[in-house]
């Protein structure tokens, strides 16, 4: 089944299952701001604006956009545009801003050769194909990368709450064994990037309607924290990645969360972003009631957290580099 099948499987909930979401509109639930109609005299008006808003910026303040239209003009056409101004809702100065912020941040997760070619696991021109040409600090970089998609921190479940937005599964207990150095941070860090691209390109639904993340730290320990890379992430989420974020859905928290982990987040999460965490505790049971009032049904959700979605990430990964993603 297509992503795009599966968006529309999950857009919306039968009658007879709106028992326990119809107090919330899936669509509205978390606040956001209702996408307009993109008429083509819309668009092509929006274009036009976000073009001159960027030529408004200083060049100092766009060096890494300014490289990407000169080294990958094919990667910055209309339909990559067309994500950050959805992701700001066609604020166009915030479209704006987010692009040269993306492009400076892109540049130094993956050096001035592997930033301007694809995202890809797949393909010879993929960014993350293990090229037998690369550099080795580029090869280092591909190495970290692939390491840090199977660590298997965050990953697509490759389904979707009842308004529409990719469900993203983010497990921190993925970090036993991790080593807190500089290549395997950047490697997750890289990761990150991979997976929301991969869920973002191409999938006009979820470019206009954004994710929700499912976080289940049951099994972490404060070992496993690395401040400096929730920071990173954080800072690639909320202003450089052209994703709506729709909710932190934190589930089944440890004992240490609340005196140590929300702290922090709450240091280096925009205001907006905290306003959107949601905590589950309890049973299995109690947990999975609460998700449904938010239009995440069990059908929908890890097996992780007693849903019916077998995570397979080999087998997603494999399939990216099949079709070149």
């Amino acid at each position: 089944m297509s992503r795009e099948a599966t968006v529309r499987r999950h857009r919306r909930p039968t009658p007879a299952r709106r028992t326990t979401t119809e107090a919330m509109d899936p669509l509205t639930i978390y606040g956001q701001r209702p996408q307009p109609e993109e008429t083509p005299e819309f668009l092509s008006a929006k274009f036009a604006e976000l073009e001159d808003e960027l030529s408004k910026i200083p060049a100092e303040k766009k060096v890494g956009w300014i490289s990407a239209t000169e080294k990958c003009p094919a990667l910055v056409a209309e339909s990559h545009r067309l994500m950050f101004l959805r992701c700001e809702v066609f604020n166009v100065k915030e479209a704006a801003a987010r692009i040269c912020n993306y492009w400076d941040k892109r540049i130094e997760l993956f050096g001035e050769v592997l930033a301007f070619k694809p995202l890809h696991v797949g393909g010879t021109e993929g960014a993350l194909h293990e090229n037998s040409e690369n550099t080795k600090e580029d090869a280092d970089r591909v190495r970290f990368t692939w390491k840090g998609l199977y660590l298997g921190f965050i990953r697509p479940t490759m389904t979707h709450d009842t308004g529409g937005r990719a469900i993203v599964f983010a497990d921190p207990s993925a970090f036993k064994g991790y080593n807190h150095t500089s290549d395997e941070r950047y490697g997750v860090a890289r990761s990150t990037w991979y997976v929301l691209h991969n869920i973002l390109e191409g999938n006009d639904t979820v470019q206009k309607l954004g994710v929700v993340v499912i976080a289940y730290p049951h099994h972490a320990k404060i070992s496993y924290v690395d401040r400096k890379l929730m920071k990173m992430n954080m800072e690639s989420i909320t202003g450089c990645i052209p994703v709506r974020m729709g909710s932190f859905h934190i589930c089944h928290p440890p004992w240490f969360f609340g005196n140590i982990i929300f702290p922090l987040i709450k240091v280096i999460m925009p205001d907006r972003m905290k306003k959107r965490i949601r905590v589950h505790s309890g049973s299995q049971e109690k947990v999975l009631d609460s998700l449904e009032k938010f239009g995440l049904e069990r059908s929908v959700l890890p097996s992780d957290i007693g849903g019916d979605v077998i995570l397979d990430t080999d087998g997603w990964l494999q399939e990216c580099k099949k079709k070149g993603l």
